[in-house]
This record gives structure tokens, C-alpha cells and sequence, in this order.
């Protein structure tokens, strides 16, 4: 399940379970760019706790981001290049985009790349194992079509997808079946 729809004023607990259910059932998830703004339940710049329905959402995603800057270029710099996910990639500067802030990297959430914008510095893609079971990938790029038809932004988001639905090799190709 992709998430990259725009719902930070769904804030009703039962809503926001609803949503989490498939996952907490296995379904693999990704969330792009604004997905990591939806379904907040409190304010979203108070550190969340888990288990509480403020955390629901960061929970899931392993992360915890309240708001972004300004819109400039992003410098991305790949923090594990041997995980499939990154397997081979460059570091790069994106056009402008929004750098959102980390306000809480949870336990078990394997960081991928950083991003640098002036004098900020956050996760801008990683990896979760959410509540030990449930695959999650996520990035808070991609705000801008520009980045968005990148080949390097559609080849990340590519293997994000088939590494959370077990597709990908360790060798950061799709498995058998799974490629062109």
C-alpha cells in the first residue's frame, strides 16, 4: 500500500487505526513525501510516545516529522550503501524541495540517506520493521513533479516498493519475475 495522499487533519484515532490495520495485518507499506504528515493525532511537534494514539502514525512510519523549511535544493547523501535499497546509488542535489524535520528517529528504524539543506540536517529515507513484522519504506522527498520524474527519485521509490514487498535482492535487483 502506497501512501502519498495529504491527510494531516484526519485526526480521529478510530480512522487512523483503520487506516494502520492492513499493515498491522503484514501488508507492506511505502509513504511518500506528505504521508508523513497524515493521520496525526495531538501536535504533531510534541515528541510522541508509542503505544498511545499520538504515536499511532509514527509508529508505522518509524519517524516522527512535525513541518518543513523553505523550499531550496537538497543534498542527499546515501548513509548505507550496502542495504538493497541504496545498493549502487550516488549522492545527489535535488531541485528545490522541503526538507522535513526529524522531531523523534524511533528504535528499529534503519536510516538510508540524509538530507542537508543550509544548516538543517535530517533522515529523508529509511526503513521500518513496523510492530517486528511489517515492511515500510519511506522517503519525504518528492514534493515537486521535477524530482518526482528523476530517474534516480523513480529508481529509489522502485526498489523501496519491491524491498518492502520482499522483491528485492541483496544485490539490489528485483528478483526473478519482478524487473523489465
Amino acid at each position: 500500500m502506497i501512501h502519498d495522499e495529504c491527510a494531516a487533519d484526519v485526526s480521529d484515532p478510530a480512522v487512523v487505526e483503520g487506516v494502520l490495520q492492513p499493515h498491522r495485518d503484514g501488508v507492506p507499506g511505502v509513504n511518500l513525501h506528505c504521508g508523513m504528515h497524515c493521520y496525526r493525532i495531538g501536535d504533531p511537534a510534541d515528541p510522541a510516545t508509542l503505544g498511545t494514539p499520538h504515536g499511532f502514525w509514527f509508529e508505522y512510519l518509524g519517524l516522527q516529522s512535525s513541518g518543513h523549511g523553505a523550499q531550496a535544493p537538497i543534498a542527499i547523501h546515501f548513509i548505507d550503501p550496502d542495504q538493497p535499497i541504496t545498493k549502487g546509488f550516488q549522492d545527489w542535489t535535488t531541485v528545490d524541495e522541503e526538507l522535513y524535520n526529524n522531531v523523534k528517529v524511533f528504535d528499529g528504524t534503519h536510516p538510508l540517506a540524509r538530507g542537508k539543506q543550509g544548516q538543517s540536517e535530517c533522515v529523508v529515507v529509511w526503513t521500518n520493521l513496523y510492530r517486528g513484522k511489517t515492511r515500510v519504506f519511506s522517503t519525504t522527498i518528492g514534493h515537486n513533479n521535477r524530482t518526482v520524474e528523476d530517474p534516480r527519485y523513480l529508481d529509489l521509490v522502485t526498489r523501496g516498493v519491491l524491498w518492502a514487498c520482499g522483491k528485492l535482492g541483496e544485490d539490489g535487483k528485483p528478483l526473478a519475475g519482478y524487473g523489465r
